[in-house]
């Protein structure tokens, strides 16, 4: 008589476990349960402080910030800032006719002296309120930061529309 078993090989034992982790992973991948959070907060990154409504010169700004971060990247051992100021605090594409909130300056001084590595300054930027002080009549206040083109971090700020303009 012969024998109706047939011979186990290696060839089919593995694709046999092949195509038992293949189910395996298909079944835990499909779940019933729902991701009930309604915001998912996002990765800390750049950041924005608040706020107090007192704007300052563009030339305050950029001294303030200057020697903050300067002090920051030496007590770090950090190389300088290859970007310049005004260029990378003002929103992109503006001139030379914004002001800037003195609050959020003060707060972008402090987070500079918080930062515990080099690598700090391009992974937490910090990003100054503006607001336009342009006498052309149309309003516009700018728009968000712009990268500095992996030139020590991501400047900008982000522009407030002048008091009574429409936006």
């Amino acid at each position: 008589m012969r024998s109706f078993l047939v011979p186990v090989t290696h060839t089919r034992v593995l694709r046999a476990l092949c195509l038992g982790m293949l189910a395996l992973a298909a079944a835990v991948s499909c779940t019933s349960v729902k991701d009930t959070e309604s915001y998912v907060p996002s990765q800390p990154g750049a950041v924005q402080p608040d706020t107090t409504g007192k704007f300052v010169a563009e030339d305050s700004a950029c001294s303030q910030l200057t020697k903050a971060e300067a002090k920051a990247r030496s007590g770090l051992s950090c190389d300088a800032a290859k970007r310049t100021c005004p260029d990378y605090i003002r929103p992109a594409g503006g001139e030379g006719c914004f002001e800037y909130d003195q609050g959020s300056i003060d707060a972008c001084v402090k987070l500079y002296g918080t930062f515990e590595s080099c690598d700090d300054f391009d992974a937490h930027p910090c990003l100054l309120t503006a607001k336009s002080s342009c006498t052309d009549g149309d309003g516009e206040g700018g728009s968000g930061g712009a990268s500095s083109s992996n030139e020590g971090g991501m400047g900008g700020t982000v522009a407030l529309p002048e008091a009574g303009a429409g936006g």
